[in-house]
């Protein structure tokens, strides 16, 4: 099957019915983030369980992602090998967890430069400034890193290594060379996750799938990454020629 181009994204979810198995396979790891949320709920305390889950299921999101930009849509990987999908999905989670421990940093200096300056009190002349700077400071950083880690995630996938998911340079030249490609994507897959957290829990029985919903949300973006991936293999491609 030839390369699909980023054009033509309703391949990445109607695509997805060809394969047999797609219940069966979106039920796994939807079951996965199940039992991994209920086990946080149930006693903090089994977080590392539950790490272990969240790396299978971002495993699998993972080697879909590589599987669609290899050009294979008809068809969703195999829960086989699980033990590279734990590798590869705690990688993965390690290299988010160090962007995510970045944001947080600039919250913790924002608040030590309110308390410093004292104008961390509601009651200070200056205090809204502050306040607002560090929301729409943090509300855009967190936008701009989630939209790289998007990319970052695909180069990991297709090259599987760390260095990989610190390739800032390859990731920045991915974007010039498609940025609005990128950004479609990258809002279509965004919505499609965060209506699979909001819709289903509106009523008592659509709640009790939206694990399900949320991971189905997630294949489909990571099959429309992997299609923008390939687009812009081909777009290298033609260029190396």
């Amino acid at each position: 099957m030839n390369s699909p181009t980023t054009f033509d994204l309703a391949n990445s979810y109607k695509a997805i019915f060809k394969d047999p198995e797609w219940p069966l396979k979106t039920t796994i790891g939807g079951f996965i983030n199940y039992t991994a949320l209920g086990a946080f709920l149930f006693n903090p305390a089994f977080i590392p369980i539950c790490f272990v889950l969240w790396a299978i299921s971002t495993g699998y999101l993972l080697r879909s992602l590589r599987l669609s930009a290899a050009g294979e849509l008809e068809k969703l990987p195999v829960w086989t090998d699980w033990l590279d999908l734990i590798i590869s999905g705690l990688s993965w989670l390690s290299i988010a967890a160090g962007f995510f421990f970045f944001a947080l940093s600039l919250l913790v200096m924002s608040l030590l430069v309110g308390v410093g300056y004292d104008i961390s009190h509601i009651s200070k002349p200056n205090f809204l400034v502050w306040s607002e700077t560090t929301f729409l400071g943090l509300f855009f950083l967190t936008l701009a890193q989630n939209f790289f880690l998007t990319i970052l995630m695909a180069n990991f996938a297709e090259e599987e290594r760390m260095a990989a998911g610190f390739a800032w340079r390859k990731g920045l030249r991915r974007i010039a060379k498609a940025p609005l490609e990128l950004a479609t994507v990258w809002l279509a897959s965004s919505a499609l996750t965060l209506m699979a957290l909001v819709l289903p829990p509106m009523t008592l029985i659509g709640a009790l799938f939206t694990p399900f919903c949320y991971f189905l949300a997630q294949i489909i973006g990571s099959r429309m990454m992997g299609q923008t991936w390939a687009y812009i293999n081909k777009i290298d491609s033609v260029k190396t020629n």
